[in-house]
């Protein structure tokens, strides 16, 4: 009966390990996910910040150049400038 009730225990701690190992893979698997998921999210949030960046410096050079061009006045090339940045700036927030 001893060895019986010894082999019953063996069986019973390896199947606990096993199940251990698998709950710990699981958590392994778990967190890699949330890991790329994340990573993910931060590479959408550049490219978002580059696209806004590039259309804002676009519109800016866009808007002193055609205030500049019109020639109407000092003071209209910097505010082309301005005009054309909110535009690009907008116009990244929309569409990225």
């Amino acid at each position: 009966m001893a060895s019986g009730l010894g082999g019953l225990l063996k069986t019973g701690r390896v199947q606990k390990e096993q199940a251990m190992g698998g709950l710990l893979d699981a958590a392994r698997i778990e967190a890699q996910k949330e890991m790329a998921e994340e990573q993910l999210k931060q590479q959408k949030q550049i490219a978002q910040s580059q696209t806004t960046g590039t259309l804002a410096g676009a519109g800016a050079a866009a808007g002193y150049m055609a205030a500049e061009g019109g020639k109407m006045g000092s003071v209209a090339g910097p505010w082309g400038a301005v005009i054309g940045a909110a535009v690009g700036f907008l116009a990244g927030k929309l569409f990225s």
